[in-house]
């Protein structure tokens, strides 16, 4: 996510690109990094959204949870997003080459560490430290809406898939095919 104003970048590595997963990581970056709720979210034709003017099941509820409008860029239109599509590039130039990941826990730990270094660089068009700036963007945001306690656990996010076991035993899940025990159930449940 970027903020247009400030040019501040937050990120976090997702599992998928599935709208649960999305969803998740909006809310963890605006919770988190933000602290307050952007009045317009800006995004491409990303499935897990939705496409061609119709959300994704939960989005709709999720933008009216934090009374955020949701806006879809028209099919390959670049330019729409164009401060998130250099801040990607950002990304692709200037954190990814030469680094190791072990994990995606340490892959978001070292994107972490990055961003607030790069955040407090002064941005090359603005000419403003983006973490100087953010307070600008944040009073045109909204209040984290009140949500009642979080369990101690969080949400599972992702996806679940149920099938029946054919003669091969592979399953397909996700373009992948997944060998099962002959022994097992005829009727698997695999889920991440």
């Amino acid at each position: 996510m970027v903020a247009t104003y400030s040019r501040f970048i937050a990120a976090v590595m997702l599992p998928s690109r599935v709208t649960g997963d999305l969803l998740a990581g909006m809310w963890q970056l605006i919770s988190t990094s933000f602290g307050m709720v952007p009045r317009t979210l800006l995004w491409d034709n990303e499935a897990g959204i939705g496409r061609g003017g119709k959300l994704s099941q939960g989005v709709p509820g999720f933008c009216g949870t934090l009374a955020a409008k949701l806006i879809q860029a028209p099919p390959y239109d670049p330019e729409t997003k164009g401060v998130v599509e250099r801040a990607n590039g950002y990304l692709r130039t200037s954190f990814l080459p030469g680094r190791s990941f072990t994990s995606p826990g340490d892959f978001n730990a070292q994107l972490c560490q990055w961003l607030s270094v790069a955040n407090a660089r002064e941005h090359r068009v603005t000419h403003r430290r983006p973490v100087e700036a953010l307070t600008k963007d944040r009073a045109a945001m909204a209040p984290l809406p009140p949500l009642p306690p979080l369990p101690p656990l969080p949400p599972t996010t992702g996806s679940t898939v149920t099938t029946r076991l054919g003669r091969d035993y592979y399953v397909g899940v996700g373009g992948s095919s997944y060998s099962v025990h002959p022994e097992a159930n005829r009727v698997s449940s695999i889920g991440r």
